[in-house]
């Protein structure tokens, strides 16, 4: 495929963007495929989106020197997690309190409604999973990044309240998963009406989702969205790219801690928890994974967008410059994350009204 020596659009938000075939899209989206493969791609950026925006660049550059260290000095044990969760949860289930109406215990799985009475009419949903390296994080936490997502693909969200490690390990987590995706049939909505997302371990339980659906012959959703799936749980490679340069966010003594806890004992390299060694099929719905360039899961994506190529995905794969990880939920003081949540409404919008 030839590649562009100009961006796209005259918009400064230009990520690389490799793919293969066409996904869909509703509106105008930020960029087009360079190439398909992240390995035949090379950065092709022109002006202000070479680096990113000052701010963002500010931001990140803030984490890496407050945030990052804090969270390396965190030990590595129970308690630190602990902390996490009152941290992530109780702050965004104190902020929320006003949605504690949406809150559904029906199902297998209790779990969040974002938008539905925005769009109570919709028979469509965006069906999101949290991340949390499976052992933090609740709907409360991304509540806000859910609501965003809501109104940029313009249907409601659900976000499935699944168990977390330790007290609840692999297959805890994708057993509920994959039941609440059961329930959301059984309330009538149709796969073909459904949008799957994930960020970070969300993304990888996305990804475990379709397999699993894909081996019992069930109908898959109209598209899946991955905002920087942790899709490699052996740590070897996000080591060495950490010691070269720190990610702003992730602390790899928490990640591994977070493997540990989730998959005691279990070989890294194990497709069930490691969905970058699965076997992808072209009859998978169309993927939008979106990556911060900065962050250290970036190694293990580009794998999985090679893979996807391979084995005729259709997906499209952006990297953005010097953003860090799941900075889309930093979308009202990042200007790329504003930008790349359109892109991500623009994709669900197309994909939901293709099978309309």
């Amino acid at each position: 495929m030839a590649r562009s020596s100009t961006p796209a659009h005259d918009d400064p938000f230009h990520p690389v963007s490799t793919g293969t075939g066409k996904v869909p899209r509703d509106g105008e989206r930020i960029s087009d495929p360079e190439a398909d493969r992240p390995s035949e791609c090379g950065p092709v950026f022109h002006g202000p989106g070479d680096h990113g925006t000052f701010r963002s660049r500010t931001i990140a550059g803030g984490l890496r020197m407050f945030l990052r260290p804090a969270l390396d000095l965190m030990p590595a044990s129970d308690v630190s997690l602990g902390r996490l969760r009152a941290l992530t949860s109780g702050a965004g289930r104190a902020a929320a309190l006003e949605t504690t109406n949406d809150w559904s215990s029906d199902g297998p799985v209790p779990g969040l409604w974002v938008g539905r009475k925005r769009f109570f009419d919709a028979d469509t949903v965006l069906y999101h999973l949290h991340g949390g390296g499976f052992t933090f994080g609740s709907p409360w936490s991304h509540k806000a990044l859910a609501s965003r997502l809501a109104s940029e693909a313009g249907t409601p969200v659900f976000l499935p309240d699944y168990r977390l490690a330790p007290e609840n390990p692999f297959p805890a987590a994708i057993d509920d998963v994959i039941a609440g995706w059961l329930w959301l049939l059984d309330m009538g909505f149709k796969p073909e009406n459904i949008v799957v997302s994930g960020d970070s371990a969300g993304g990888n339980l996305a990804l475990q989702l379709i397999a699993a659906l894909e081996a019992d012959g069930q109908p898959m959703p109209a598209g899946v969205v991955l905002l920087s799936p942790w899709v490699d749980l052996d740590i070897t490679e996000m080591s060495e790219r950490d010691r070269a340069r720190k990610d702003p966010f992730l602390a790899i003594g928490l990640v591994e801690l977070s493997r540990q806890q989730y998959a005691p004992g279990m070989d890294p390299s194990d497709p069930r928890i490691s969905p970058v060694h699965l076997t992808p099929s072209p009859d998978w719905p169309p993927f939008l994974i979106q990556c911060g360039g900065a962050e250290i899961f970036r190694g293990g994506i580009e794998v999985l967008a090679d893979r996807f190529a391979a084995h005729g995905v259709r997906h499209e794969f952006q990297i953005w410059p010097h953003q860090f990880h799941v900075f889309q939920v930093f979308h009202p003081v990042v200007p790329e994350a504003k930008v790349a949540l359109r892109d991500i409404g623009s994709f669900i919008r197309g994909c939901l009204r293709k099978s309309a």
